[in-house]
């Protein structure tokens, strides 16, 4: 296409031009413009939120770039190893997304991707151990830590969380009569965690409520945590959590 047509789409607003040479279109996330300018592409938990995955607590925009990178902001993390090729210029191959996270991020983290990755039926546990063959040995260590059934990273922390502690954690339980609870601990306690948005639908509300109803007619007894009680103090509710067992097991 010629320069000039070029130069009038981005005049009239039909591409952006993010760098020299490189035009894109304007419904873009802001985050792969960021990419693209810096003539890198998203990497770790960046990549990872634009697959549609937990993406963590690290809110820094992670770049895979090259040598030739241009120049980013100072909150910006730049892993300096060359492009895997993939067709999207604006971000690293699903199974290199995974990769970097298993390299980047936390070990709890990066398990909590991989959760939402396999409960997302984007990857297979098969699959899983492809992508991290020949890898190193720590990263086919956390790799397979992971298990598919967490809706959520929060589910997942609060997963690894009970099991480092010896418990037996079950994942979306189907009770007959209610329906399906996040987890159930040393099958006796059901959890529930409270998603960030679901106050502001009413309809999400009022089937937690009947759920949990349900499970008080069969006289199971039930715990639910907001899930920034989980980000902000894990070990607090699993302290709690272990508070509940306790007096379970004294009535028992």
């Amino acid at each position: 296409m010629p320069d000039r047509v070029l130069t009038a789409a981005v005049e009239s607003g039909w591409l952006v031009r993010p760098r020299r040479g490189v035009y894109a279109l304007p419904g873009l996330p802001r985050e792969a413009i960021a990419a693209l300018s810096a003539g890198g592409r998203l990497s770790c938990v960046s990549a990872a939120r634009s697959y549609g995955l937990w993406g963590g607590q690290d809110g820094r925009l992670h770049l895979r770039v090259g040598a030739h990178a241009g120049r980013t902001d100072a909150d910006t993390v730049r892993h300096w190893t060359p492009n895997d090729a993939h067709p999207e210029l604006w971000r690293v191959s699903f199974a290199e997304c995974l990769r970097s996270v298993v390299s980047c991020a936390d070990e709890e983290t990066a398990v909590a991707v991989l959760d939402t990755a396999l409960s997302a039926r984007s990857v297979t546990l098969a699959g899983l151990r492809r992508i991290f063959e020949g890898t190193t040995r720590q990263s086919m260590a956390v790799a397979a830590a992971a298990r598919p059934g967490s809706d959520s990273g929060v589910e997942s922390i609060l997963r690894q969380r009970l099991s480092v502690r010896g418990h037996h954690v079950e994942q979306q339980i189907a009770v007959p009569g209610v329906g399906r609870v996040d987890i159930r601990v040393d099958g006796v306690l059901y959890v529930e965690i409270d998603g960030f948005a679901y106050h502001a639908d009413k309809a999400s509300f009022e089937r937690d409520r009947t759920r949990d109803t349900g499970l008080a007619l069969l006289g199971a007894r039930r715990v639910r945590f907001p899930a920034r009680d989980v980000l902000l103090d894990a070990d607090a509710v699993v302290a709690t959590i272990e508070a509940v067992l306790a007096t379970e097991e004294m009535r028992a």
